[in-house]
């Protein structure tokens, strides 16, 4: 690969010296900066081969159209909005065009990354309310990443929500629960991966969110009770599966806001290992700790803030899977002592 065909290649992936050289340093795990770009971009220095592997794997990825992964538990408080919006952001830095779709009508996601400007986008007609219930076009809902808002530039697209949202679940139509599927198609082409925000409920949000999906991310508290009700959502996918969507799967059960000094989470983690066997692999847990907060405080995603923070590293390294196509990292059985995610 000369020169000209890996600016060739970043042109096409619509990426800056910056942005490519962050997309390559999260795939390869290196550290190479501007300069290094700029020297292979102008032969002085030769493309070594495993960025060229990265780069025509990118350039695979951006061919085809959007992967689309709903994150869906009933309850709520669960880390389901934080682990979108996490994985959302460290999707981006591997090079992914990507689209949140904010579908809760508490709109956490929304008010989480725009503040007063995501009322604004809904007064103007544009949030996911006004896709699905009002046929305004998909592409004119969305707010894009070069966007600022609470004083900091969006990690990523992303199509607002609002309370009138939740008028949709009392609509009678038939096939509704396909309605996002099909507005999707207007924007699947420009995307590599589209990652829906659903509802803590099993109510028609929810459903359309599974409709919609390629895949399902499941993320659930390490608490007993939250364990416990893994079973009623992995009855839900199976049966929208069997009846709406049999291209579904189950991406993997997301153990957050884990304590491996606690021995009640490591016996959660232990039962979801054991009881979900052979119906979904549970990943790498995800800890409890303070650097969610504080991005939540400041407007902005923990992965963009504190992206050296330990707690982060489950979701850079499973965005790093998916964007590789690649199993992501699973949970250790190992109720002695917390080795999860080392």
């Amino acid at each position: 690969m000369r020169g000209s065909d890996l600016r060739d290649a970043r042109e096409k992936l619509r990426m800056s010296q910056i942005e490519f050289k962050e997309a390559l340093n999260t795939a390869l795990g290196r550290a190479y900066d501007k300069s290094r770009v700029s020297r292979w971009e102008n032969d002085r220095e030769s493309v070594p081969v495993d960025v060229r592997k990265a780069v025509n794997l990118m350039l695979e990825q951006r061919a085809s159209d959007a992967k689309i992964i709903a994150f869906a538990n009933q309850k709520g408080g669960v880390g389901k909005t934080t682990s979108a919006m996490n994985i959302a952001s460290a999707l981006r830095k591997n090079g992914a065009r990507v689209l949140m779709i904010d579908l809760d009508p508490q709109a956490s996601a929304s008010d989480w990354l725009l503040g007063r400007q995501a009322l604004s986008c809904h007064r103007e007609g544009r949030s996911i309310y006004h896709a699905l219930l009002k046929g305004r076009p998909l592409p004119d809902c969305i707010v894009e990443s070069n966007v600022e808002a609470s004083g900091t530039p969006l990690a990523f697209d992303i199509i607002p929500s609002h309370i009138d949202l939740s008028e949709a679940d009392g609509r009678r139509e038939p096939g509704f629960e396909h309605a996002l599927a099909e507005a999707l198609d207007q924007v699947r082409n420009n995307y590599d991966f589209i990652v829906i925000d659903a509802p803590p409920n099993l109510g028609l949000m929810t459903y359309m969110a599974l409709v919609a999906a390629d895949s399902v991310l499941i993320p659930v508290q390490t608490e007993p009770p939250d364990a416990m009700g893994v079973a009623l959502l992995l009855d839900t996918v199976q049966k929208v599966q069997r009846r709406l969507n049999p291209h579904l799967r189950i991406a993997g059960i997301l153990p957050t806001r884990y304590n491996g000094r606690q021995a009640v989470d490591r016996e959660v983690l232990h039962h979801l290992i054991q009881y979900t066997a052979d119906r979904a692999i549970v990943l790498e847990p995800v800890s409890d700790s303070a650097v969610f907060g504080n991005a939540a405080w400041g407007g902005t995603v923990a992965v963009d803030a504190s992206p050296r923070a330990k707690a982060v590293g489950p979701y850079l390294r499973i965005a790093n899977a998916l964007a590789l196509g690649q199993t992501p990292p699973l949970a250790l059985l190992n109720l002695g002592e917390d080795t999860a995610g080392e």
